[in-house]
Parts: C-alpha cells; structure tokens; sequence
C-alpha cells in the first residue's frame, strides 16, 4: 500500500512538473498604457470607465449587472486630482474625511499593506446604488511622485472570493 502511495506520489510530481496539470485560473494578460502596466485575469477585459481620473479600468465580463452595460467585478486605476506638495497620507486622509459621513458609505477596514515595497493605505467599505450592494478595495499607493488608487468592486457577496484576482492587480501594479 505505502509503494502504490508513493509511487502516485511520484507520478503526480512528474505530472506538475511537466505542465500537464496547469492552474487555468492564474493565467494572466498584461495592461500597458497611460504609463502604467499591470498584469490582470485572462478572462478579463478592458473597459471604458467615466470614473473621475481614471487611467485605466478592467472587468469580468461575466458579472454585468442585469438590464445595464455596467460589470459589478471591475478594477479602476485612478490618479486623484491632487497638488504635487501634497503627500499619500494627506491625500488619503483628505479624501476620507467626510466620505463616510455623508454619502452613505460604511467603512469595513483600513490597513496599511505593502505591495511591490511599497507601503500603501487601503480602505474596505461597502456602498449600496440602485439596490445592489458592492464592496470596494481602494489602495493608496505613490510611485515616481505620482498617487495611484486602485479600486476593486464586487458584489458583497462576491468580494471575498475575488481576492485573489485583485492581488493579481495590485501586486503587478507598475508606473513608468
């Protein structure tokens, strides 16, 4: 019994090892324009966005919201409007300030994280339009003096299960 054991052990090594057996859900394409470049879900797609101050924007396609054009799984890369003496912390702080209070907005958690070593902020919290109830991942980051925020939104009851995808954005994120 402990030979056929490793002897499956032994084969389903080889197996991985060979690229029989691949992870069909890491695979990737990679956004390049507007000097920025990250890597996003294969089954992704570029979207337009009218989102204030976006550079770009991808989606899951297959999580547009019935009787709209609109995905509710989508990542947009923002640039605030912001002077160029301010820094990360002020910007966040500034933008936060009165976000919660009077749109509606209920705050999950804040965090400071670290990508691409980097420290960012981030910023969970749940909103509710149109009767559908989304959760967003806002990360606050700067790079070559400019402030980005990556904004990742799902449905609630989807959101945990997608944070693998938004990783993938996040962690790849780059700045020419």
């Amino acid at each position: 019994m402990r030979r056929y054991l490793l002897l499956m052990f032994a084969l389903l090594a080889v197996m991985m090892a060979s690229g029989c057996i691949t992870d069909q859900g890491n695979e990737t394409k990679t956004f390049t324009q507007n000097n920025i470049t990250f890597q996003y879900p294969a089954t992704w797609v570029v979207v337009q966005t009218t989102s204030p101050d976006a550079v770009a924007a991808v989606a899951d396609p297959s999580s547009v919201i019935s009787g709209t054009n609109s995905p509710a799984t989508q990542v947009v890369i923002q640039t605030p409007n912001v002077t160029s003496s301010t820094n990360l912390t002020e910007a966040y702080n500034d933008n936060y300030a009165n976000f919660f209070n009077s749109t509606g907005n209920q705050k999950v958690s804040e965090a400071n994280i670290t990508t691409d070593k980097l420290t960012a902020l981030e910023n969970i919290y749940t909103s509710s339009s149109s009767g559908i109830e989304k959760q967003y991942r806002a990360v606050w980051l700067e790079k070559n003096s400019t402030i980005y925020v990556i904004l990742c939104s799902a449905k609630k009851a989807d959101f945990e299960s997608l944070q693998s995808k938004f990783d993938i954005i996040i962690n790849s994120f780059q700045s020419q």
